[in-house]
């Protein structure tokens, strides 16, 4: 038996696409969330020193000749090198005082210097009166450089308030969160995909049980694949159970027919065996016994054909009519002819779900029998009906006749029954329409045709043709 070329499990499928999909999510997770805390930061730094610069004016004055400061509420405005520096500046860039943390940077000579260039550069010189700016600035480090522009009253001059406080905290304090996110996002993603693990592993544990019920029926174990499954599955379990009875019937079919067939042809056989080929007598019983059992062989191959009829469930879906026409084409061309076969009920759309020669043969033996009992006209209609969110494709098959007898509605439809004994036959037509309609869990009842005749109304599986 040659092997079955196989691809990466549906398991390993979604947990690649789950490696390339979780990292892209938690990324840009990690992204949004860095970004919210950086404008958190920057926002609360703003509303800091724009209170910083209202303390600052609170405690300044102007006597006449330069700026005065009362002592400072703000203590590390008075610690050297603590990263939170204040100016005084004119609008002509000129530093009028500076803050005594100010007094002496260690790592460049002239700090109030710079800090004119910077104010320069970032335009706070070119401010409005009450205007607040804040802006990043690279003095011997990354700062930031908040600055208002004051009138002091009527005698006072116009001045920058300058404040410029060092990055370092704030950079610290998002590194720290940035390791804290990583730590955090790494423990969701183990926590994830051992999560997702074990839902995909539970999500496919009815595939599991189908395999283990496959590999069991190899074995012997089972007949049929056992439930329950989840719906999604319950067509495939169920085709699959269809398979696997009409295999069991087929093989119990040709057992049985091989028995029949040994039993009754044994004692024909044994007759020619034992009688002397001399006279005519013997050929006489040759030809009778040769002609036994061809009647044997024959009748087994029908019951066999009628036993043996199993729904096409793999089909592909058939026009329906253009089926239907040809069989009526070549019917209508049959002696005695004149019989009016009306076939515009046949809707275009109308699609069977099964075998071609099913469909063939059950509409062939329903059409001869109409043609056998009718007078001069017979009606045929396909169409596709809706169950139960189903598709059907409903058959009817009209005569102007004289209709089934009372009584005799189901008795027609059993193996080798016949209304009337007249015309010769084996009776196994309508029966053979029963099996194939059974087969594929359709229906069939009789009604009166409104041509006065019989009526056939068949219901089979049908296919949407737009799918």
């Amino acid at each position: 038996m040659a092997s079955t070329k196989t691809s990466p499990s549906i398991h390993l499928r979604l947990l690649a696409a789950t490696l390339i999909i979780l990292p892209l999510f938690l990324g840009m997770t990690a992204w949004g969330l860095e970004r919210a805390f950086a404008n958190y930061q920057l926002q609360a730094q703003r509303e800091s020193m724009r209170l910083q610069q209202l303390l600052l004016a609170k405690a300044a004055d102007w006597d006449g000749s330069s700026w005065v400061f009362e002592p400072l509420d703000e203590p590390r405005l008075n610690l050297l090198n603590s990263g939170l520096y204040a100016f005084v500046i004119s609008p002509q860039g000129a530093v009028l005082w500076e803050s005594p943390s100010a007094g002496s940077a260690d790592d460049f000579q002239d700090f109030a210097a710079r800090v004119s260039e910077v104010g320069e550069e970032l335009g706070f010189y070119r401010a409005g009166i009450g205007e607040n700016r804040l802006a990043e600035c690279a003095l011997d480090n990354d700062y930031f450089c908040h600055s208002t522009r004051v009138a002091w009253g009527s005698s006072g001059p116009e001045s920058i308030f300058l404040l410029v406080e060092s990055q370092a905290g704030i950079i610290a304090a998002r590194n720290a969160y940035r390791g804290y996110l990583l730590w955090l996002l790494l423990g969701a993603t183990l926590l994830l995909l051992l999560a997702q693990s074990l839902i995909f592993r539970w999500g496919l544990a009815p595939l599991r049980k189908i395999a283990t019920g496959i590999k069991q029926l190899e074995q012997g174990e089972k007949d049929q694949l056992g439930g329950p499954y989840p719906k999604e599955l319950v067509p495939l379990t169920d085709n699959i159970n269809v398979l696997l009875a009409s295999e069991k019937n087929r093989r119990e079919r040709v057992r049985n027919t091989m028995d029949r067939l040994t039993h009754v042809l044994k004692t024909p056989l044994m007759l020619i065996r034992n009688s002397s080929d001399g006279d005519r007598e013997f050929r006489n019983m040759v030809q009778e016994q040769v002609t036994r059992m061809l009647g044997i062989v024959e009748g087994e191959l029908a019951k066999a054909r009628l036993d043996g009829r199993v729904a096409d469930i793999l089909g592909k879906p058939v026009p329906v009519q253009a089926v239907l026409q040809r069989i009526v084409d070549a019917y209508s061309r049959l002696p005695p002819g004149g019989i009016d076969i009306d076939t515009r009920g046949i809707s275009s759309d109308a699609v069977f779900h099964g075998d071609e020669r099913d469909l063939q043969d059950l509409f062939g033996s329903i059409l001869e029998n109409s043609l056998k009992y009718c007078r001069r006209r017979i009606t045929v209609t396909a169409q596709m009906q809706v169950e139960s969110a189903k598709d059907w494709l409903v058959l009817t098959i009209g005569d102007d006749g004289d209709g089934i007898a009372a009584g005799y509605e189901q008795e027609i439809l059993q193996r080798g029954a016949r209304a009337d004994t007249a015309n010769a036959g084996q009776g196994l037509g309508l029966s053979i329409v029963v099996a194939i309609i059974s087969a594929y869990g359709g229906s069939l009842h009789t009604d009166h045709s409104e041509l006065g005749g019989a009526l056939f109304i068949i219901k089979l599986p049908g296919a949407n043709p737009h799918l």
